[in-house]
């Protein structure tokens, strides 16, 4: 699928701090695989809050992002009270999709790398095409006033 538009790859990225809780653990201490799922939704809805923007404006517009496909790949366990950086990049972004890529590090050593795919749909849950409004927003750079944890 070819991009619809070419992103800044200095803008598209934003790199999130989280420590690991223990109730993402598993019995060993190690995070359980599950728990990723979590930390690409939390540091993807940092990404737009950092861009000025929450998922509830556009659902308030009818626009809604619903995560329609989903991989990770995992490398090395994280345990719990590690300190994570989940960089989440936009990767790509076509006529209805967003595609969102992840690299979760600790201390500079990736662990876990991974994608999701958002479809932008109406509250009818019909696919619709990216409005140009919202294509503006997600070419912004991080507003670095905004880079508080999740």
């Amino acid at each position: 699928m070819v991009p619809i538009f070419e992103l800044d790859p200095v803008h598209s990225v934003s790199r999130v701090p989280l420590r690991v809780r223990f109730g993402e653990t598993d019995l060993m201490g190690i995070v359980h695989h599950a728990s990723y799922v979590v930390y690409f939704e939390a540091a993807r809805v940092s990404w737009l809050r950092r861009r000025s923007v929450t998922y509830q404006t556009w659902a308030t517009a009818g626009i809604n992002l619903p995560v329609v496909d989903i991989a990770i790949q995992y490398k090395r366990p994280a345990k719990f009270e590690d300190e994570l950086i989940v960089e989440t990049t936009l990767s790509q972004v076509t006529a209805a999709t967003l595609t969102f890529s992840y690299r979760i590090l600790r201390d500079g050593e990736l662990l876990t790398t991974g994608h999701t795919r958002l479809a932008c749909v109406d509250d009818a849950h019909v696919v619709r095409r990216i409005p140009v409004e919202m294509k503006s927003v997600l070419v912004l750079p991080e507003d670095s006033r905004l880079t508080s944890m999740p």
